[in-house]
């Protein structure tokens, strides 16, 4: 009867592992119809937004005088407070200006560490025995970044990678602006691209029609790190999920992946265990092992002082980082 008992057991696990593997990829598929369109409809929505303000400014803008006595309506007046609100809530949040200095070197080791980790994909792809044939290839980073561009000036300027290696998604035009050559940033304008991460990864729904997928979904990354922005883990999940499942993929091809959330010191536990069972499941997709590169950073080149949680932003709870290597199953 224990024998039994224990067999059952197992069966239920095995039952509950299968369930929840092929529910997050389940998950994805569907999250890709709903993300095809959503960032041109959003901004589609923003220009129509921006033109009714313009216009209704033009308007308030105009002198009274007799001709143009209450030129505007008071419902008018209610649409355009209404409008310009919405504008306000769809700006950047992001400001270096109130993090603390023990924030700023947090994040300047963690940028140090994403360095190390790209350096250490590339020459562990170069000497695997499974890449007799392999020649060097571009490395392409995906990073989060806020409008001072810190983490793609450390990749630069620290990493030595070219300009053109780094790309960003930011769903704030003005971000985007602000990292943009054109803009005083750092980046090639093809490189910057306003979008969630999510939309901007995202594979096209239909495969026979790639063009629909996201602006970024058809370049190789060797690297990614997210921001969750948040201590919400489930979105750290969905960008997790749109970059990293495809059909198509190099499995011989090691990738460094790494995520922040806010308020750190708050469940990270369950947080970090939830996001790491989803990328468990997902490099096992792809025929590969998910490696917490943490656990012995100077493995990987990173200084063993790295915390995984670090200085509070302007009083806040902390951030916590980590990260992890997808590696070919040997």
């Amino acid at each position: 009867e224990r024998r039994s008992s224990s067999h059952n057991d197992g069966d239920k696990s095995c039952s509950s592992k299968q369930s929840f593997e092929e529910s997050l990829l389940a998950s994805e598929e569907s999250a890709r119809q709903i993300r095809s369109g959503q960032a041109k409809q959003r901004f589609e929505k923003a220009v129509r937004r921006e033109d009714r303000i313009a216009e209704l400014e033009q308007k308030a803008a105009l002198p009274r005088n007799e001709e143009h006595e209450n030129i505007m309506s008071e419902a008018e007046v209610a649409e355009l407070k209404g409008l310009l609100k919405v504008r306000e809530n769809f700006e950047e949040q992001y400001d270096p200006l109130t993090f603390t200095k023990e924030h700023l070197e947090f994040k300047a080791m963690h940028n140090d560490a994403l360095i190390a980790l790209v350096r250490y994909c590339e020459r562990t792809q170069s000497s695997s025995s499974l890449q007799q044939q392999y020649t060097k290839e571009v490395s392409n980073i995906f990073v989060l970044d806020g409008p001072d561009g810190g983490t793609t000036s450390a990749l630069i300027d620290r990493g030595e990678f070219d300009a053109n290696q780094c790309f960003v998604a930011n769903r704030h035009i003005l971000t985007c602006d602000a990292l943009k050559l054109s803009g005083g940033g750092r980046l090639l304008e093809k490189n910057v691209v306003h979008a969630t991460a999510a939309e901007a990864l995202t594979m096209a729904a239909d495969s026979a029609n790639p063009g629909e997928g996201g602006a970024l979904s058809n370049i190789d990354f060797r690297a990614y790190y997210f921001d969750g922005c948040g201590g919400f883990y489930p979105h750290i999940i969905n960008m997790l999920s749109a970059a990293l499942i495809r059909e198509k993929f190099n499995v011989d091809k090691p990738i460094a992946v790494g995520y922040s959330l806010l308020g750190g010191n708050k469940n990270v536990v369950e947080k970090e265990l939830a996001v790491s069972r989803a990328l468990t499941i997902i490099a096992r997709n792809r025929g590969m092992r998910m490696v917490h590169v943490l656990d012995d950073p100077v493995t990987y080149g990173i200084s063993a002082d790295i915390k995984k949680i670090g200085g509070s932003e302007g009083g806040g709870g902390g951030t916590f980082t980590t990260w992890h290597i997808l590696e070919p199953e040997r």
